[in-house]
Formats: structure tokens, sequence, C-alpha cells
């Protein structure tokens, strides 16, 4: 009789869950600012979002002054 615990990785499930958890972490992936949000409906997950912020350096002079 096959474990329980080896044969776990071969249900459909447990593959979806799988690339899930890619799709997050690729979302992840190279993120510094910003956020990644996971829709989730009827205890699914439907959707992920991510938003990267783009952060400048302030400099010395005057960013909005033309030069």
């Amino acid at each position: 009789m096959p474990d329980a615990m080896t044969d776990q990785s071969n249900r459909p499930d447990t593959r979806n869950d799988l690339r899930l958890a890619d799709r997050i972490r690729d979302a992840l992936s190279g993120l510094r600012y910003g956020s990644v949000e996971i829709v989730v409906h009827d205890g699914r997950i439907v959707q992920i979002e991510r938003r990267e912020r783009v952060r400048f350096e302030r400099t010395e002079s005057n960013p909005g002054a033309s030069q």
C-alpha cells in the first residue's frame, strides 16, 4: 500500500497548489517596494496582483524646476 505522504504529489489539488505557490513566488521575485495581493473567492485563489512602486532618490536640486 503506498504511503499517503509520498503519493500526495500526484493529486490534482497538490499539483495546482504547487503551481499557485510558484506564481506567488514569481510575483514576489525582485519586488523591492510594493505589494502582492491574493484574491480568494469561495476558498479558492482566483487572482494574484502585483503592484510595484519605484522609488527615486531625492537630489539637492529641485526636481520640479526646469534646467
